[in-house]
């Protein structure tokens, strides 16, 4: 992490132009003229698109001759409006650093959305319309553009942690130190007398020491656990779907069938 905040320049510019250019291809597909520079802004931008396409998708299917016969493109694009929609007002108003940023973000199975466009376009290849297919593609392209940002405000946001790692952890490592010290130095349990409830008052204020000395340790492990849930919940990125969704069994499903109809 520190590598690469305190690389030479070159390598700084070459991230810059990076993120530049990502920026104005989403802006020329948005057909915007700057994108938002907060985080969760601009992923809603991307959502939005998307959202948009799918609503085009939509509508090229209605007016078709025979929208009978595209009922599970009808019924993937509304799908996809609906949830774009919840996506969105979850992201409304959170805050970058937060959890509430990056939790919707791992609710938009993009990967997913990405296979099923690509699956129905090819299934409907021959008598899809025009204007049906133009919205196919720019639907795919929408969503492709949310992989990338996805993976670059997670990467952000990990950064975010760790060094909030390192200062919880340090925070609290001198008092639970002092005290530690404290115990092994000056404290005298014989001194401790009576019961609580049964229970030597020795025995509970020891052990009520030693659980203060365990903080930093509790503060890292929070923190990774989260941190680590992230990163598996985003491990891959693009068209691959790692996790086993009953969608991806129906369509499993759905293409033996075939299989075992064509034989």
């Amino acid at each position: 992490m520190l590598a690469e905040e305190i690389g030479p320049l070159g390598q700084q510019r070459e991230r810059m132009s990076n993120e530049t250019e990502f920026r104005e291809e989403v802006e020329k597909a948005a057909g915007i003229g700057v994108s938002p520079a907060e985080p969760s802004r601009f992923l809603r931008t991307l959502i939005e698109m998307a959202d948009t396409h799918a609503r085009g998708l939509s509508n090229a299917i209605s007016e078709s001759d025979n929208p009978e016969q595209f009922e599970e493109v009808a019924e993937y694009a509304d799908g996809l409006v609906a949830h774009s929609q919840k996506i969105s007002d979850e992201l409304e108003n959170a805050k970058f650093g937060s959890f509430q940023t990056l939790l919707p973000v791992l609710d938009y199975n993009y990967s997913w959305k990405v296979f099923a466009a690509r699956t129905l376009r090819d299934k409907y290849a021959e008598s899809l319309p025009e204007e049906a297919d133009d919205a196919f593609g720019d639907l795919i392209e929408a969503l492709r553009f949310f992989g990338p940002a996805r993976e670059h405000f997670k990467t952000l946001y990990v950064q975010w942690e760790i060094i909030n790692i390192s200062r919880g952890v340090l925070y609290g490592a001198m008092p639970t130190l002092a005290l530690a010290g404290y115990m092994i130095l000056e404290f005298d349990a014989a001194k401790i007398t009576g019961t609580v409830f049964g229970v030597s008052t020795a025995y509970l204020v020891v052990s009520a020491l030693y659980v203060l000395t365990l903080i930093p340790f509790a503060v890292l492990l929070a923190y990774l656990l989260r941190v680590l849930t992230v990163m598996k919940r985003t491990l891959a990125i693009g068209p691959f779907i790692l996790r086993e969704t009953e969608q991806l069994e129906a369509i499993r499903n759905e293409e033996s069938s075939e299989i075992q109809a064509e034989k």
